[in-house]
């Protein structure tokens, strides 16, 4: 049986920032795009500002209604992935095995080297113990037999939890727990399982699963039911030997319904720009562009483009999106949008006899490298600036991310 830690850093952007200046320990803080203004959204806040009643993905002025003292701090992106790197060197001390799943976030399968440090729950108390001493952090871990498991485990302690959860706890130690604590069920699909009366995870685990294959559809009506019997078969993907990749995208849960069209249109550009980013990043280029959109009551639409030029800027890979988009038979209201880029080819950049498109190559290159080394999107069109992927919201990206409606 296989070992899985799920490693989660407490309220990180906000702990970073409390870490690296004193004046802010056990002060309730947010961190946002900027100190403040109407526009300014808090991306993540302390525990203290939590108390207060300040939750993420609120506007500053709303939160400092809430709480008057709150002290907004403007985010440092790359000191935050500067300090999740080395999080993730020192997780990989223990194991090769460590896959990165957020920012804040990763799992370690240790199967096969616990018993060279005493074991699982003796690795997770040292990699805490260090995390505090090297970082000024806490972070929540989970233990289980898969990855599912390992990060419901990790969410049932926080801040600084330490949880085991083995295949005899199943279900009764987190009968109550709510279903939205598994991973993939988000505030939507949360609704849909409340309405036929799925609202914890012992809900879940004695559900049907013939109803929910009727109900969801086979692959997530399926995944749903594995999901609530604790199954999970998803290795620890290290990163460091990827399959070659077949397809790429991102897809984005919105946090309301919306029938404006350009506010959609406003998330299939943002989500092309990381796809193209994350493209150039792995030097692939594709030619057929999909696009997926999601509308109440759980009904999908796909449709697919070829084109002739192999595409790595999401400006462009918007373009033809954008095109497929206005081609949907159903209007709205939306309540999800994806896109994802296939046919890919591996290193087959050539120099074009445009001068155009090798002065928009050179430009990409300089953005690529500032965004590098400063953290994403310090550089961005202007067009995408006012919209926010909420993380809440359920935002998902792969290497190989296919749709399948």
């Amino acid at each position: 049986m296989r070992t899985i830690l799920h490693v989660d850093m407490n309220a990180y952007f906000a702990s970073v920032e409390q870490a690296s200046n004193p004046l802010l320990r056990g002060k309730p803080i947010a961190v946002g795009g900027g100190t403040g203004g109407k526009r300014t959204v808090v991306a993540a806040c302390s525990y203290e500002a939590k108390a207060k009643g300040v939750k993420n993905a609120m506007p500053s002025w709303e939160a400092q209604k809430i709480c008057p003292e709150l002290i907004m701090v403007a985010g440092d992106m790359n000191k935050y992935i500067y300090t999740s790197i080395k999080i993730m060197d020192l997780l990989r001390e223990y194991t090769p095995l460590v896959e990165v799943f957020s920012i804040d976030e990763g799992f370690m399968d240790v199967t096969d080297t616990r018993e060279r440090f005493g074991g699982a729950v003796a690795i997770a108390k040292e990699i805490k113990k260090r995390i505090r001493e090297r970082f000024r952090l806490t972070c929540s871990i989970g233990i289980s037999y898969n990855k599912l498991m390992a990060k419901l485990a990790g969410e049932i302690k926080k801040p600084d939890g330490l949880t085991v959860l083995r295949p005899e706890d199943i279900p009764g130690k987190i009968k109550d727990l709510p279903v939205s604590d598994l991973c993939g069920v988000g505030g939507k699909m949360e609704k849909y399982l409340a309405a036929i009366g799925i609202k914890t995870f012992l809900d879940l685990n004695r559900y049907p699963r013939e109803k929910l294959v009727k109900r969801f559809g086979a692959v997530y009506g399926e995944q749903l039911y594995l999901m609530g019997q604790g199954r999970d078969d998803s290795a620890v993907l290290s990163g460091q030997v990827e399959e070659e990749a077949k397809s790429m995208g991102h897809s984005y849960t919105l946090p309301r319904l919306t029938a404006d069209l350009n506010e959609v249109k406003g998330y299939l550009l943002r989500l092309a720009e990381q796809v193209g980013r994350r493209l150039r990043r792995d030097h692939y280029k594709g030619n057929v562009v999909h696009v997926s959109l999601g509308f109440k009551d759980f009904k999908f639409w796909s449709k697919q483009k070829k084109i002739e030029d192999h595409l790595d800027d999401g400006y462009e890979i918007y373009k033809v999106a954008e095109k497929i988009l206005d081609a949907n038979p159903f209007g709205g209201p939306f309540r999800f949008a994806g896109v994802s880029l296939s046919n890919l080819v591996h290193n087959a950049d050539q120099m074009s006899l445009i001068e155009q498109k090798e002065s928009a190559k050179k430009i990409l290159k300089s953005v690529d490298e500032i965004n590098d080394r400063y953290g994403e999107f310090t550089v961005e069109r202007a067009a995408i600036m006012n919209t926010v992927l909420q993380k809440k919201a359920g935002m998902v990206s792969s290497r190989a991310f296919h749709y399948g409606y």
